[in-house]
């Protein structure tokens, strides 16, 4: 019984590492597409994504003309 706890504890914590480094990732590509460095992305500054750029007032949830870190975060986890 011991090793199916251990085996549990072993799968939850790959998984817990691997989502941490994917939204590192997305935290870095945030950066890089951010020229600005205001800490959010405007539309112009998505335009380098075209898929991202054509979507973006999707993505935009609060409608405020600018991605923040977490609506991003919902396109580039797809």
């Amino acid at each position: 019984m011991k090793s199916i706890s251990y085996i549990t504890l072993l799968a939850f914590s790959i998984f817990s590492a691997s989502s941490f480094a994917a939204s590192n990732d997305i935290a870095k590509q945030f950066k890089k597409l951010d020229r600005n460095k205001d800490g959010f992305l405007s539309r112009s500054e998505t335009a380098i994504d075209p898929a991202l750029w054509s979507r973006f007032s999707s993505y935009d949830s609060d409608k405020d003309g600018k991605l923040a870190l977490n609506e991003y975060g919902l396109y580039a986890s797809k």
